[in-house]
């Protein structure tokens, strides 16, 4: 029986959004941004540092996907607390493709072992952070399921560590704590690849 997410409801088409937060990048190496949003849900703006280097030592990785099964649109996401909040089996059987080995191709052609997810925020860009992803396990390259549960754990722990800090006015509205975005209002939609072994989550944020 598919997974039905009753955080996305159907969503009609006079709500429809052209928006990327990737406009203009390889197809090939970005997510399938959902053609709509509901009104409630934004996405994380996130762009590259920078001071990120502006030439490559490996080609671009395509970008890894994380879908519902069931879910209304490509592109909507899987709320973070339920990756959390589920075991093996279960995440099996919400995930779209959970056994998948994507390490592999993450790994680009240096062989990267481990990939750094880099965490931006409005607001708090002078407090990124960056958290090692492990892509590679005894048994082979990571799959889908554990690296979504990996990302998750980064970003609960990317909100525990900024929540005494306020934000630059200009994100206000993306503040943490007393009232603002807390960890189950997080859905991952893709990571993309920056450069070499650096990554960035394409994140969709409820704010209901």
């Amino acid at each position: 029986m598919a997974y039905i997410n009753p955080l996305h409801p159907p969503v009609p088409s006079s709500v429809h959004s052209s928006y990327t937060a990737l406009a203009g990048a390889c197809s090939a190496y970005q997510p399938p941004f959902a053609q709509a949003l509901p009104p409630t849900h934004r996405r994380l703006p996130q762009a590259p540092s920078s001071k990120a280097p502006t030439s490559r030592r490996s080609p671009p990785c395509p970008a890894v996907t994380f879908e519902l099964y069931g879910a209304p649109s490509h592109g909507l996401g899987v709320p973070m607390c339920e990756l959390l909040a589920r075991s093996g089996g279960a995440l099996e059987r919400m995930l779209v493709g959970a056994n998948d080995g994507v390490g592999a191709q993450m790994s680009g052609s240096f062989g990267f072992r481990r990939a750094n997810l880099k965490i931006l925020w409005p607001g708090y860009e002078h407090l990124d952070r960056t958290y090692p992803l492990d892509i590679h396990t005894p048994a082979g390259p990571l799959t889908r399921g554990p690296l979504a549960v990996q990302v998750a754990r980064a970003f609960a722990r990317f909100i525990e560590e900024l929540q005494g800090y306020s934000p630059a006015q200009h994100g206000a509205s993306w503040r943490f704590g007393n009232g603002g975005i807390g960890f189950n209002r997080l859905m991952l939609s893709a990571l993309w690849n920056v450069h070499d072994d650096v990554w960035l989550a394409e994140v969709i944020v409820d704010f209901r």
